[in-house]
């Protein structure tokens, strides 16, 4: 052999086998093997659409709120409203039963001036109770119940400056006096509307009778 064919043999091995005919088909796998594929493709394609296009689920409706307390009747023209119903299991404040309460009182004249707070009369502004024989005449109407707001008109309101309960406060208590015994503006008849008072009241404890101080 010529030095010629060695070396033309020599650069084929080099380069490898000739490239495949680009017109030639790729060898494609028999449709056996496909099909799974294909199956999961189509049937994943709409689930995706859908599942991204499909609007949130509504949320449930809230429950509907429940309804204020209605105002009673506690007699002599006073009326109230719990604010708090009482538990189940709550002692029940009956006459006779020493109470102690905690109470908020309030002109209906005066802008709502707040003549008395027992939640902050204490020391520092602490609460301070006040106690008292329910049904025994100590105080005006009105004043038992777990958490309650009353309005007590002239007729079951002070009386007189005996009555309870008053303010600690002097100057408060002078103001209250001086307003819902006004005798000029109780002659151009504003008594109604000058010795309407409101009461927040919170009962704290009930004792029995056998358990009074």
């Amino acid at each position: 052999m010529s030095a010629a064919r060695v070396s033309a043999a020599r650069v084929r091995c080099r380069a490898g086998p000739p490239p495949r005919d680009a017109t030639r088909s790729p060898v494609r796998p028999s449709s056996s093997a496909g099909a799974p594929s294909r199956r999961r493709a189509l049937l994943a394609g709409p689930l995706c659409t859908y599942l991204l296009s499909a609007p949130p689920p509504a949320p449930a409706d809230p429950p509907p709120p429940p309804a204020p307390p209605r105002p009673r009747d506690l007699g002599e023209g006073v009326r109230g409203v719990d604010l708090v119903p009482a538990p189940a299991n709550a002692r029940v404040a009956r006459p006779g039963d020493r109470v102690r309460v905690l109470l908020r009182g309030r002109l209906f004249a005066k802008q709502g001036w707040i003549f008395a707070n027992d939640y902050a009369d204490g020391p520092g502004g602490t609460p301070e109770p006040r106690t008292f024989v329910l049904g025994a005449g100590e105080v005006i109407r009105g004043l038992e119940g777990q958490v309650r707001r009353v309005v007590i008109p002239p007729s079951a309101s002070y009386q007189s400056e005996a009555d309870e309960p008053v303010p600690r406060d002097f100057a408060n208590r002078r103001r209250l006096y001086t307003t819902i015994f006004n005798p000029t503006r109780i002659a151009n008849g504003e008594g109604d509307t000058l010795a309407t008072v409101i009461f927040d009241v919170e009962l704290v404890r009930v004792a029995g009778a056998s358990e009074r101080e």
